[in-house]
């Protein structure tokens, strides 16, 4: 019971919402101390005669409410939450404990260095202090026989020596926690989790703790980019990808790759995201292309991922760069892996819709020109040729590529067949005439004509 009470307190507002801070009683005070107090403070608050003094060898940084007053008291009627609320909070001068004079020294002065390293949060300093103080506390063989004997003079038939033993084992954790919960939003905590003279396995589960919201993050991100790279929307794709470098710093500070391997390999994902955007963006931002690249050489830690960004970045375009597989882990536990094909809008299995599209804009433009316009038919040839960047357009755009999957270019290339077969059968050869002329210039000039597209993109 009481080390689940330690664990639900541990957080920022440890000492903050500590009882005996709220009401200013003393760790040791009798049930009718308490009783006296809690009708002292709440008939003063229920009137408005004016607020709670609190301790005063350490005040809250503001007056506590009527409710926190309350739940103060509610608190420490419970003897297992009592028992947790002491621990941070001062023992005062030694009493019927027996304890030496030191031992509740050291544990006070402990509590008032982490308390108000608390209160300030940022402050460097206060924190090195508070973790060498409460490391002297619990260095004393004496800290917990003063435990055991609060466990023994609050007479709770269901704490004993058990419950001495389940806080001794939560407290290194509890001590760590309201650091750990700072540090996703002030690193430089993480750095000071050292200062602890804790097991190692202690200190690192608490930067994994620290570390898992932005490590979440990457895990979200990469694949919302993979999906996005699949579906070849690829400038939203590079636009998500922006985000990674931030949260691999973050990542970095919170649990340094060059000592964790979790780290390390979310930090090498994040490169292979940046290198496949890379790959994906050379035609269309050969640039920003470029920079991608840079920086996924940056981030990268697999050595062989090293070696095929740094080929990436040197060789000349093309479309058979490599995209790194994310699986591959060296060995270890492998993660789903993420190729990324380099996205090429005359892709062989896009011709069904593509075809339907070309045919689509040299019907379009043949009914307009000669049919509403009533011009002659090499009057719709040269316009047909004039814009046949359009058609060039629309394949090459994400939002075709995003529509036009493997299974989807095949049926709007097939129904499109069966729609221009059922035409053809019953047009007249007079009317066909007008659409072969510009259909046969269209298929001339369109190699030419994307190949200047493609070159435009590629110098965009």
């Amino acid at each position: 019971m009481a080390a689940n009470r330690l664990r639900e307190i541990a957080g920022p507002d440890l000492y903050r919402r500590n009882p005996f801070r709220v009401v200013g009683l003393a760790t040791n005070a009798k049930p009718a101390q308490v009783r006296a107090q809690r009708h002292l403070l709440l008939g003063a608050l229920d009137l408005g005669s004016g607020g709670v003094a609190g301790d005063r060898r350490l005040p809250l940084p503001r007056p506590p409410s009527a409710q926190e007053v309350r739940t103060a008291f509610d608190s420490l009627e419970r003897p297992d939450h009592r028992l947790v609320d002491e621990l941070f909070w001062w023992w005062g001068e030694p009493g019927a404990c027996g304890c030496p004079a030191e031992v509740h020294e050291e544990h006070d002065a402990a509590v008032e260095a982490h308390a108000k390293a608390l209160d300030a949060e940022t402050d460097e300093e206060l924190w090195v202090d508070a973790a060498d103080a409460w490391m002297d506390a619990l260095d004393h063989p004496g800290f917990w026989d003063h435990v055991r004997h609060r466990t023994a003079a609050l007479s709770d038939r269901r704490m004993d020596e058990s419950t001495v033993d389940g806080l001794r084992a939560a407290l290194p954790k509890a001590l760590l926690a309201p650091q750990v919960a700072l540090a996703g939003t002030e690193p430089a905590l993480a750095d000071l989790l050292d200062a602890w003279d804790l097991p190692a396995a202690v200190l690192d589960d608490a930067r994994r703790t620290a570390a898992e919201p932005a490590s979440r993050r990457i895990d979200e991100l990469v694949d919302e980019v993979h999906s996005l790279l699949r579906t070849e929307v690829v400038h939203v794709a590079a636009d998500r990808v922006d985000e990674l470098p931030a949260l691999a710093d973050l990542l970095d500070r919170l649990a340094p790759h060059e000592r964790y391997r979790w780290s390390a390999k979310q930090r090498n994902r994040v490169a292979v995201m940046l290198n496949n955007c890379g790959l994906a963006l050379k035609s269309a931002d050969r640039y920003r292309s470029a920079d991608l690249l840079e920086r996924a050489l940056s981030y990268v830690v697999e050595e062989s991922d090293r070696a095929t960004i740094a080929d990436n970045l040197a060789a000349a375009p093309a479309p058979s760069w490599p995209a790194v597989d994310l699986g591959r882990q060296g060995g270890t536990t492998r993660s789903p892996g993420y190729p990324v094909r380099t996205p090429d809008p005359l892709l062989p299995a896009r011709w069904p819709s593509n075809l339907a599209v070309f045919a689509l804009y040299v019907a379009a433009m043949t009914i307009c020109v000669t049919g509403l316009l009533g011009a002659p038919t090499w009057v719709s040839v040269i316009a047909t040729v004039l814009f046949s960047w359009a058609p060039m357009g629309v394949i090459t755009s994400d939002w075709y590529r995003s529509l036009m999957s493997d299974v989807a270019t095949f049926v709007v290339g097939g129904l499109a067949f069966v729609l221009g077969w059922s035409v053809v059968s019953s047009t007249p050869w007079d009317v066909l005439a007008r659409f072969l002329w510009p259909g046969v210039a269209f298929s001339l000039v369109s190699p030419f004509v994307y190949a200047l597209f493609a070159d435009r993109q590629d110098r965009g």
